[in-house]
């Protein structure tokens, strides 16, 4: 479980649901739609009360007796009354249940209320978190602070700066010009340093050795053969010094304008994928014009049926699904792309969410 301003959300590792399905029996799926804040947590609780309510109704239906569908349904039921639980949420809750089986997980991303009952669970809801998509660092550069972040679509989290300086005084208390004794007064309107008993050419020189001292440090700390995007949010005016300094190769070229000392996670990430947005709708478009080339040439498939019936026997490459879960409307559609995106899970292939796809599937194979 982890507190941020995505609110709690627990591990997003659902190799045991994948584990649990391969034992077979009825399956429940709730998912509800929950507030950071707490602040809808009756109306949520009411949900998946009723939730549980209708399954009861649909295993009665199925044949089972009303006492066996209450037992079964009996860790659902307790978590319904435990308004602690409640208080303590993200954007979405989603339940699994089976005989010997229970996991509730609170996710960063919003989820429609819904139940399913039947022979696998769903994990359609989930495609954005179960995603193999992109991921960029965004580095939150102050003058008092120096904060790291890797980032999905959906989930951002700080990662250790290790030899990354964290603040301007701790790269110029180093200093032979700190003898001048300079030191930073306060931020300005717009973030950049002032200082007191000094010139503009020493502030500019202090300035530009504390932003050198960390574009050289990420490099180290990320190193230089890679090619996830690292958005910079920092005074404008930093950019073009830092990555003058920084030998990371795959800096993006805007930044995330202003002071980000205050600045939290989520907003980061957000603007972050914001400023991104253009270049990756571009490589979106190129990655699925790849993969429907394959799919033409008999590598693939654009038929949800075809494409279940190869990821249960293991042949799935890379499957592409839509990244809003109202991406496909059509419930027969929604439980072959569902069977689909188990399978390929189960053969250790790719999941891959698009913004844009003109198919409600895409998938390459491997053989």
């Amino acid at each position: 479980m982890t507190r941020h301003s995505q609110g709690i959300v627990d591990p997003l590792d659902f190799s045991s649901v994948l584990e649990r399905q391969e034992q077979g029996g009825v399956t429940l799926t709730f998912t509800v739609s929950t507030d950071v804040t707490g602040s809808t947590d009756k109306v949520s609780a009411l949900t998946l009360k009723n939730q549980v309510r209708d399954a009861k109704a649909r295993l009665v239906e199925s044949g089972r007796g009303e006492a066996e569908a209450g037992e079964l349904l009996e860790p659902v039921s307790a978590l319904v009354t435990d308004s602690s639980y409640w208080r303590l949420q993200s954007r979405g809750l989603i339940v699994f249940l089976a005989e010997g089986f229970f996991l509730p997980v609170r996710v960063p991303i919003e989820l429609g209320d819904s139940v399913t009952v039947g022979e696998q669970f769903n994990l359609l809801p989930l495609a954005p978190v179960l995603a193999s998509d992109r991921k960029l660092y965004v580095l939150a550069l102050a003058q008092n602070s120096v904060r790291l972040f890797d980032s999905t679509r959906n989930v951002i989290e700080e990662i250790p700066l290790e030899n990354v300086p964290a603040s301007f005084d701790e790269v110029i208390d180093e200093l032979p010009e700190r003898e001048l004794d300079v030191r930073p007064a306060s931020a300005g309107a717009d973030g950049t340093p002032s200082f007191q008993g000094s010139g503009g050419d020493t502030d500019r020189l202090l300035l530009e050795k504390y932003i050198h001292a960390v574009g050289q440090a990420i490099g180290t700390r990320l190193g230089t053969a890679r090619s996830q995007l690292l958005v910079l949010a920092a005074v404008a005016e930093y950019l073009p010094i830092f990555k003058a300094s920084c030998p990371y190769p795959a800096i993006f070229d805007g930044v995330i304008a202003g002071n980000p000392e205050r600045a939290l996670p989520d907003e980061l990430r957000s603007a972050a994928w914001q400023l991104v947005n253009t270049e990756e709708v571009a490589r979106e478009a190129e990655e699925q014009d790849r993969a429907r080339s394959l799919a033409h040439a008999g590598k693939g498939s654009f038929d949800l049926v075809e494409i279940a019936q190869a990821a249960a026997e293991r042949r799935v490459d890379t499957l592409f699904l839509p990244r809003a879960e109202n991406g496909i409307s059509d419930q027969e559609s929604r439980e072959l792309a569902n069977r689909a995106l188990i399978g390929t899970l189960k053969g250790s292939g790719v999941l891959r969410t698009l913004g844009a796809i003109d198919s409600e599937g895409l998938a390459t194979f491997r053989y």
